[in-house]
């Protein structure tokens, strides 16, 4: 069984990543979105198994019920990441998700955070969401998360500028009003502001014909499933209510900064009437194959 068995895993040299996880335990919708110093081309390029995007290798989404990200080094066997999908769809609590991820031997190169609301149980604060950060990783690499009503949400990230980076995002999910991808995109848009991954600047501009804007990652992207939204075979190529993402495609009137660039196409997603989006291409992973 995956839960129980050793996790032989292959790690990717380590990216700077940031993400903002949270669930609507009304609703049931889940948000994840994030940022990173990794550009596009990338990661189709990771071994054994190619990525589409950041999304593709790093988002675990079930609808209903929970949300996680997988990040730092991360696990390119997708291993870790079935691993949380299937106990998230098992209503097990994230503390024990994290117990299970640590047979991993590569466990000190990886960061995780999960927040999820399993049926029928008691929901807190403290019960519904859980963190790690491996020992491996630099020292401004943390996590941190709570509750604003029926929102409950958590910010990790690793190679920072600084604590700073998760600690003012955090705090901007709290102040935010709106949906919850209202909050997540509040707390996005404060850990780039505070300096997000410091590798990632405007001396080092893949986008020259678009204004840097103190760019702090090269991708980014967000993702919103509802309730009754269909799952598919692997962690995250379900057929989700939207995903909005940037890479190296910005258009006339963008940013060069993607956390920028991806406000500007969520207000337009919104004015034209947050619709349904087309889903993300299709995954690189398939379950059980290399």
């Amino acid at each position: 069984m995956v839960a129980t068995g050793m996790i032989v895993a292959v790690a990717s040299p380590a990216f700077a990543t940031w993400s903002v996880i949270a669930v609507d335990a009304k609703t049931g919708q889940v948000v994840i979105a994030s940022a990173t110093c990794v550009r596009q081309q990338g990661f189709p390029e990771r071994k054994p198994n190619g990525a589409r995007d950041l999304m593709d290798v790093q988002a675990v989404i079930v609808p209903g019920i929970g949300v996680a990200a997988c990040q730092a080094g991360v696990d390119n066997t997708r291993e870790n990441q079935m691993l949380v999908y299937n106990e998230i769809k098992k209503a097990t609590p994230p503390e024990q998700i994290i117990e299970l991820l640590k047979k991993d031997p590569n466990i000190e190169r990886r960061q995780f955070g999960i927040v999820s609301i399993p049926n029928g149980k008691t929901i807190t604060a403290q019960n519904n969401r859980a963190g790690f950060n491996g020992g491996g990783n630099s020292r401004s690499s943390n996590y941190r998360g709570g509750q604003v009503g029926d929102y409950f949400y958590q910010v990790q990230g690793n190679t920072l500028l600084g604590d700073q980076v998760v600690e003012q995002a955090a705090l901007a999910f709290t102040r935010a009003r709106g949906t919850l991808a209202d909050h997540v995109m509040a707390a996005m848009e404060a850990a780039d502001a505070n300096g997000g991954d410091h590798r990632c600047n405007c001396g080092n501009n893949s986008a020259p014909d678009f204004p840097c804007d103190n760019r702090t990652s090269h991708v980014a992207y967000i993702a919103i499933a509802n309730q009754d939204d269909v799952t598919g075979k692997t962690h995250n190529d379900g057929q989700y209510y939207a995903y909005l993402a940037v890479g190296d495609d910005q258009k006339k009137g963008e940013s060069a900064n993607p956390v920028k660039t991806l406000r500007m196409r969520y207000d337009a997603w919104k004015r034209d009437g947050a619709r349904r989006t087309a889903p993300p291409g299709p995954t690189h992973y398939t379950p059980g194959g290399r």
